[in-house]
């Protein structure tokens, strides 16, 4: 516990400043958007948000190959979800791979984690078409909308080139060694040990079918995330935009990775008021209207993730407690496993 204070601490200090930058010109304007807002808005988008939790249900159970049922697949993904969203270090992903180890008949602790692999490049690969679709939608100059053509012909063909290398692994570690004649550190054992964790990770895009289907659902649920912060922006804004949707999203979706405190308050906030004010909805990020704005985003994505959470912890017939412990435990394993592991590939000296 005592490694992880200075992490603990670095987010208390990110989620700080962030909310000070915020709040630090006009509190009481935050205060009166709050008291205006439009909160009929909220029933679509918890609705809209919900859908989006099952698209991605569908997803993780296409990368399990239909091993889970699709209940068990929903309320296990509702529960990590919602263990991200109140506890740190993101617990929630191995509290998904206990879940799903619990399940009849089980899923491998190891198929699991590998399929949030896929998952995490499926999503970075989704939110750089989207910045690169917002680049190209917005009012900028014409290198910003093809530096935003870029990311989205990007995306696709990274999709593409993952897949190839799931199929082919020693095509992988060919390129790699072509590398390292050039850069020496790229040529190394460790590396491509690293190599071949991620591609066993990968794999399932290695199947056209599941490939495309996974490729399916991941649009579709962030399509749907789109949205949901579309109709949210009726909730302050007269005249929103979908260019302000998608750069609020796709910039709020980089925050998983920034220190701060459970949930991310903080750094979530500053993401969706930089993506409102690029979309020009705004003309400063300490707008009240874009910061109450984020603030009732934020607090509809967390009842959200707690209500369906909840429910899925009920219908598993588990408790918070007994799922968190268990994914702490598994941590550890983890950890004592790659410990054990540097020291056996860490050359003695002598």
């Amino acid at each position: 516990m005592k490694k992880r204070w200075p992490s603990l601490l670095l987010g208390l200090a990110v989620s700080v400043i962030a909310l000070v930058y915020l709040f630090r010109r006009d509190l009481g304007g935050v205060r009166d958007e709050l008291a205006d807002a439009n909160y009929w808005t909220v029933i679509p988008v918890v609705a809209l948000s919900t859908l989006g939790l099952w698209l991605r249900s569908i997803r993780w159970r296409v990368l399990l190959k239909g091993r889970l049922s699709p209940s068990d697949s929903f309320h296990i993904l509702n529960i990590s979800y919602f263990v991200n969203g109140v506890l740190p270090l993101r617990v929630g992903e191995l509290a998904r791979a206990v879940l799903a180890l619990r399940a009849d008949p089980p899923v491998p602790v190891l198929t699991s984690i590998s399929t949030v692999v896929v998952e995490r490049l499926l999503d970075t690969l989704a939110v750089f078409g989207l910045v690169g679709i917002t680049l190209a939608v917005l009012p900028t100059g014409l290198e910003i909308g093809l530096v935003g053509v870029a990311l989205g012909v990007g995306a696709i063909i990274g999709v593409i080139v993952l897949a190839v290398f799931a199929a082919r692994p020693p095509w992988a570690h060919a390129v790699l060694r072509g590398l390292g004649r050039v850069i020496k550190f790229l040529d190394t054992p460790r590396l491509h040990a690293w190599v071949d964790d991620l591609l066993e990770g990968i794999l399932p895009l290695a199947s056209p079918r599941l490939l495309l289907q996974s490729v399916w659902w991941t649009a579709a649920s962030w399509a749907t995330s789109v949205a949901a912060g579309y109709v949210m922006l009726y909730a302050v804004f007269d005249h929103p935009t979908w260019a302000a949707s998608m750069a609020m999203i796709a910039l709020a979706s980089f925050v998983v990775a920034v220190p701060a405190v459970p949930g991310n308050l903080g750094p979530f906030e500053a993401a969706i008021v930089f993506g409102i004010a690029a979309a020009d909805l705004v003309a400063e990020t300490t707008d009240p209207r874009a910061v109450a704005l984020a603030l009732i985003l934020h607090a509809v994505n967390l009842a959200t993730y707690i209500v369906t959470g909840l429910i899925g912890l009920w219908a598993l017939n588990v408790n918070l407690g007994e799922v968190t412990r268990a994914a702490q435990t598994l941590r550890t394993r983890q950890s004592q496993s790659n410990s054990d592991l540097e020291t056996q590939t860490t050359p003695s000296e002598g």
